[in-house]
């Protein structure tokens, strides 16, 4: 059963207070659910308009985390759980921004496409994060639906090799600069990064006033170790599918981030139902011990999945390589 947005609220508030209440996890569960439909529409529009543009772009679809949706209540004590327009998220990424603008520009044209977006390639984030966000709207004459929001992220694919290589560091290194609470020195580092990656893309600076910005960043990766520690992870980690059939068809995937152990697994499900039910099973056992995350995505391909959630499988090669020319510079 779908409970209503009130319930919901009133679920939300009592997660704050007891973020581990079994009963009130079932209940944010059974609502995460009913974003799968919305999901697979924004999925469909996203596609549609990017295809018009030729681009060979990679896509992802998945649904937010228990833990993101707790740390999201406690960082932000206004919203209501129901309001949450990120329960459901899409992403594309292009290859340069000039596709980018032109898939923005014609995504604002769609009547399910919200007036308000977030545009942090010409206003960055504080951090240094980049991309544009859109919100889509359900409109279904099923009132369990109807209404529901689903974020669209698009970014380059520099914008998100930086976004993958941020949420690496957060894995292995158990810092927390994707909710702005990491390290003074890796914060830094990233900020910095993220404005010589702006200017290989010929894009706004978060701050142009910075004197030998490359001289810095030398200083810290060589400080903090940023190359050699993220060859390390990519060399160390490994994927398990759990499938025995591995031509099997499948809609859904759940992976298990064993951060400390290093390595992913993986289970493929075909059934809507199941992989809910999984999911939530996964992230119930697994509340506690910060070194594992779950993740369920909505996709058919596991090469799909890699490319699109590179970091799960700590792969920074595009950020190294990237890196290594403004360090040879």
């Amino acid at each position: 059963m779908i409970p209503s947005k009130k319930k919901v609220d009133s679920i939300g508030e009592k997660l704050r207070l007891i973020p581990n209440d079994e009963e009130s996890l079932d209940i944010l569960s059974a609502w995460r659910g009913s974003y799968i439909y919305p999901l697979g529409l924004a999925f469909n529009l996203l596609k549609r308009y990017t295809d018009k543009i030729g681009n060979n772009a990679v896509y992802g679809q998945r649904l937010k985390r228990v833990n993101s949706i707790l740390h999201k209540l406690n960082r932000m004590p206004d919203i209501k759980l129901s309001r949450m327009q990120d329960i459901g998220g899409c992403r594309v990424i292009l290859s340069d921004y000039e596709q980018l603008r032109k898939l923005y520009l014609n995504l604002r044209k769609s009547s399910s496409i919200l007036p308000n977006y977030k545009d942090y390639i010409t206003y960055p984030k504080a951090d240094g994060y980049r991309g544009i966000h859109l919100i889509y709207q359900c409109n279904s004459k099923n009132s369990n639906h109807n209404g529901l929001k689903i974020e669209l992220q698009l970014r380059t694919k520099l914008q998100h090799a930086w976004a993958t290589a941020v949420e690496i560091v957060d894995l292995f290194e158990g810092e927390q600069l994707k909710l702005g609470r990491g390290s003074a020195e890796w914060s830094r580092l990233f900020y910095l990064i993220a404005d010589e990656f702006a200017r290989l893309e010929n894009l706004p600076f978060h701050d142009n006033t910075i004197k030998n910005r490359t001289d810095e960043i030398k200083q810290l990766c060589n400080h903090l170790n940023i190359v050699g520690k993220l060859k390390g992870y990519t060399s160390t980690i490994e994927s398990k599918d759990l499938n025995s059939k591995r031509t099997m068809d499948f809609e859904f995937c759940i992976l298990v981030i064993h951060n400390k152990f290093g390595y992913t697994t993986l289970w493929r499900v075909n059934d809507q139902a199941k992989a809910l039910n999984l999911y939530i099973e996964f992230e119930k056992s697994f509340m506690d011990s910060p070194e594992i995350n779950v993740l369920m995505v909505k996709m058919s391909s596991i090469k799909q999945i890699k490319a699109a959630y590179p970091n799960y499988f700590a792969n920074s090669r595009r950020f190294l390589e990237n890196l290594t020319t403004i360090l040879n510079t």
